[in-house]
């Protein structure tokens, strides 16, 4: 009976543990200074942390279990369509390779307002198969703009970004 008590503290002691941990990823994930958008090969999104909420101007609750490709203007959606699937069948091997380093592409707000964007995409294996990660942070073009008080869609046309600081994120 002793053992089955002590066996049951370790038990209590490493779900604790687990509990920290996994606060502790939580907390990491949500403190990035960059968008985090994580999907599966399909392109569904598993992940969207608090700064990508802000950028996108949606709760996750709107974007976790749609396609990522909700996330971009309606032009170029089958074109990333097309690419996720080419980045997908490539050799991925055992470990994370890093690709797309200093991309340029262009995010779309709830609002319908267009960002630029710089993407950073790395592929992991996980027990339940393939993900993709996508960091993603205002371009620094678009930034010095804004700190500047330039409207980027005065100064670049193709984009209506008119109100990027303002978020509906905490619907």
């Amino acid at each position: 009976m002793e053992r089955l008590i002590e066996l049951d503290a370790e038990d209590t002691t490493k779900q604790r543990q687990r509990a920290a941990l996994l606060s502790l990823m939580d907390s990491v994930l949500e403190a990035l200074p960059d968008g985090l958008v994580v999907t599966d090969v399909e392109g569904n999104v598993l992940l969207f942390n608090q700064k990508a909420e802000y950028m996108f101007g949606r709760h996750r609750s709107e974007v976790i279990g749609q396609k990522v490709e909700m996330l971009m203007p309606e032009g170029i959606r089958a074109t990333h369509a097309n690419h996720r699937q080419l980045f997908n069948h490539s050799d991925i091997g055992a470990h994370t390779k890093t690709m797309g380093l200093g991309r340029q592409l262009t995010g779309l707000r709830s609002d319908g307002n267009e960002f630029p964007a710089d993407i950073t995409l790395s592929r992991m294996v996980v027990p339940r198969g393939v993900i993709n990660l996508a960091l993603i942070r205002y371009s620094p073009q678009f930034l010095e703009q804004l700190a500047l008080g330039i409207n980027p869609a005065e100064s670049q046309p193709e984009l209506r970004s008119q109100n990027i600081g303002e978020s509906n994120a905490g619907k």
